[in-house]
């Protein structure tokens, strides 16, 4: 999968609910993300199955401080704060 994608000229832009949302829904199916890529004011984040398999998805928007409190220093949902 190549990401989700809002159709705005940016190929990969946050979805809908925001990135926290999406990464909380993520984390109760089981699932793993990952810190790819990020800078003070955008982050990639790679979504994996819980059995430690290949990425399936990926995530991309703006680093908001709601995010950014969320994510506490975390570059993977394996950090435990």
């Amino acid at each position: 999968m190549s990401g989700l994608q809002e159709g705005h000229g940016r190929p990969e832009s946050g979805p809908p609910g925001g990135l926290v949302e999406v990464l909380e829904r993520w984390e109760l199916a089981g699932g793993r993300w990952e810190v790819l890529a990020s800078s003070d004011t955008w982050i990639d984040i790679g979504l994996f199955p819980a059995d430690g398999g290949d990425q399936v998805s990926r995530v991309s928007g703006a680093r908001t401080s709601v995010l950014r409190s969320f994510l506490a220093g975390r570059t993977t949902n394996a950090e435990r704060g």
